[in-house]
């Protein structure tokens, strides 16, 4: 069992699975579950003589949301946690797609989020244009012996780089982590909705050059789902530690570029998948505490990536360390999340435990 099921091992991302399924949803009181366990409460049992019992009327009531959601087990909460937020969240092609022009559009309910396009059709301009992506890979290249270390962990953690602006661990901040996972769930889902639709080649494909460093993966490069991840995580822990913020998003930044130095991701993967992050990073927050982190209104945003459009500061002019702190899709320095959270089932009852969790650390 354990040489064959190698995928539940090798995807830690979900460990929510891991650490409720195999050691608590099934486990009894004492230790895991097993054969032995079981035989010895079905010889212990039989040593209670059956009485007559009344069945009270209240046992049919409804459980009350804290005791049902604090009891559920993770799996089962997680799951509708992820649900919840991903209500009204939908990625599709957009209708001007082409082959080789490709565009995906996020909508949260009527409303459209973004529109990423890419273009790779076969102009001159478009060529010095990919050229210049992949010299840039090149570039990075070089000095990848910098980031090795950090390049290899962060294929399956970057909650823990993240950690290192702020003192918080499972043990506790233990709905502060579920909230994390969570987010971390809907920007992968999100992210592969819209690789999807792009299927964008690998950078080593162009160039074999750059021979990454670890297992080039073999969905799409376009959008970059750890920059969208790690962008959407450092979004909503930025909201609830004001103090932090910077050095999350220059986290974020730094988890983003290392897949480029990897040399799996192109530039315009990164920049992506930060705006991808920070847009999602603001749904899952208005979401789950009502507060908003954009800057003002923050219209819907359309961004092609191709030699045509006019770089700006804050998209692809920069790089997206630089990018993390010019955002120009959430404020600076979001407002502490509001105590007075929106009525919504199982996420205003995350909201006020990992509230509970971040107390006056947050202030």
């Amino acid at each position: 069992m354990a040489t064959t099921n190698k995928t539940n091992k090798t995807n830690k991302t979900n460990k929510t699975n891991k650490t409720d399924f195999d050691e608590g949803e099934l486990a009894g009181i004492g230790q895991a579950s097993s054969l032995l366990l079981s035989e010895a409460l079905q010889s212990a049992m039989l040593a209670f003589k059956s009485r007559p019992f009344d069945i009270a009327a209240d046992l049919w009531a409804r459980t009350s949301p804290d005791d049902y959601y604090r009891r559920l087990n993770g799996r089962h909460r997680s799951h509708l946690i992820g649900a919840r937020l991903m209500q009204g969240l939908t990625v599709a092609q957009a209708p001007d797609y082409a082959d080789l022009n490709r565009t995906a559009r996020l909508s949260a309910g009527p409303a459209d989020l973004l529109k990423l396009g890419l273009d790779t059709r076969d102009t001159a301009g478009n060529v010095a244009f990919w050229k210049a992506q992949v010299e840039a890979i090149r570039a990075q290249k070089w000095n990848r012996d910098d980031r090795l270390a950090e390049i290899v962990i962060q294929q399956s953690d970057i909650h823990s780089f993240l950690g290192l602006c702020l003192p918080i661990a499972a043990d506790t901040h233990p709905w502060l982590m579920v909230l994390l996972d969570s987010v971390q769930d809907v920007a992968f889902r999100v992210a592969t909705e819209i690789k999807d639709i792009m299927r964008m080649t690998r950078p080593d494909a162009l160039a074999p050059d750059l021979a990454p460093v670890i297992r080039t993966p073999s969905h799409s490069a376009f959008p970059s789902g750890h920059a969208t991840e790690a962008f959407a995580a450092a979004a909503v822990l930025g909201g609830l530690y004001p103090k932090r913020y910077v050095q999350l998003r220059e986290m974020a930044g730094r988890i983003a570029l290392n897949r480029g130095y990897a040399g799996v991701h192109y530039p315009v993967d990164h920049h992506a998948g930060a705006i991808l992050g920070d847009l999602l990073g603001d749904h899952i927050a208005t979401k789950v505490f009502g507060t908003s982190l954009r800057r003002g209104a923050a219209p819907y945003a359309e961004i092609v990536f191709d030699a045509t459009t006019t770089p700006s500061a804050g998209l692809y002019s920069v790089s997206v360390e630089q990018y993390a702190i010019l955002s120009p899709v959430l404020r600076l320095q979001p407002n502490k999340f509001a105590a007075g959270l929106p009525a919504n089932g199982i996420l205003t009852w995350l909201a006020d435990r990992v509230l509970g969790d971040v107390g006056s650390a947050g202030a």
